[in-house]
């Protein structure tokens, strides 16, 4: 910023750092309302199905892996249970 050496200078600054401290407002209340409207628990149960099931690979093999688990988890809860009340 060069030296100020007049009030009509002065004064021009002012406007100047008015408009760039209005600019920076506007930008920050439109973050926060992106923010607001990311962090809304229909959107994140939304990003996190989308996420899921549209995501990479990993997400997908992660999903897959947990449900042959539970599902291995079952079937030998089931049969452990059935081979003790045989006896």
């Amino acid at each position: 910023m060069a030296k100020i050496t007049t009030i009509e200078q002065l004064r021009e600054a002012i406007r100047d750092l008015e408009h760039q401290n209005y600019v920076n407002e506007q930008h920050m209340r439109n973050r926060v309302a992106q923010l607001a409207d990311r962090l809304k628990p229909v959107n994140l149960v939304r990003n996190l199905f989308s996420h899921l099931f549209t995501g990479g690979s990993d997400a997908k093999t992660s999903l897959l892996k947990m449900a042959a688990g539970i599902a291995t988890s079952f079937l030998v809860k089931k049969f452990f249970k059935k081979g003790l009340s045989v006896k």
